[in-house]
């Protein structure tokens, strides 16, 4: 096998460390991963994973910089497909909690509560343009065809949509029922219908 050069050697160890990372940050959140854990895992030192990263906040944004750059380029051709609102919410919805590795409410809450204000303030930006836009847009679509209750903005129902998923990111408890996709059909069909026949 050819020897890597210096440049490839560089590129391949931050990749390690941006991977390892990530399958850390998003099992256990922000606050429970030291840069300890991650050199360990790596079979590295700390300073020389220092030597890529400066600190464990960079790394986390980087990790969560490249985690939004696949979510939006998976989000593209389920925006451009010419389905109804209620299946192309599912099929975003169902790409979220196949390709997205964490609750989205524990990455969130990382970021307000771990990170320095400018960090939070570009976490903030990655999130509302990868995440919340495509819903937003879908729902605006929604009003557009009448579809969409008076009073209920195409933002409100985005982030209504994004917190009621994450519980279902927990998708490997034994004590949950049905497929995921019957899961995010009853979720949907209760976000779109409501839950009671008439008003109460």
């Amino acid at each position: 096998m050819k020897k890597r050069t210096r440049a490839e050697e560089l590129i391949f160890t931050r990749n390690k460390i941006l991977t390892t990372a990530r399958d850390l940050f998003m099992e256990k959140g922000y606050r429970s991963v030291s840069t300890r854990d991650i050199a360990a895992l790596c079979q590295m030192t700390q300073p020389a994973l220092y030597h890529h990263f400066k600190d464990k906040e960079s790394l986390y944004v980087e990790v969560v910089r490249q985690l939004t750059v696949e979510i939006h380029t998976d989000m593209i051709p389920i925006e451009q497909a010419n389905h109804s609102p209620q299946k192309q919410l599912k099929a975003m919805l169902m790409m979220l909690i196949e390709n997205h590795p964490t609750n989205v409410l524990m990455m969130i809450h990382d970021i307000l509560n771990e990170l320095k204000k400018e960090n939070q303030f570009l976490m903030f930006q990655l999130w509302q343009s990868t995440y919340l836009d495509p819903f937003k847009r879908l729902f605006e679509r929604i009003s557009d065809d009448g579809m969409l209750r008076t009073g209920v903005t195409s933002e409100a129902a985005a982030s209504y949509c994004l917190s009621t998923i994450s519980p279902i990111f927990a998708s490997d408890s034994q004590f949950r029922q049905g497929s995921m996709s019957d899961r995010i059909d009853e979720l949907i069909d209760f976000m779109m219908f409501g839950i009671c026949e008439k008003e109460v």
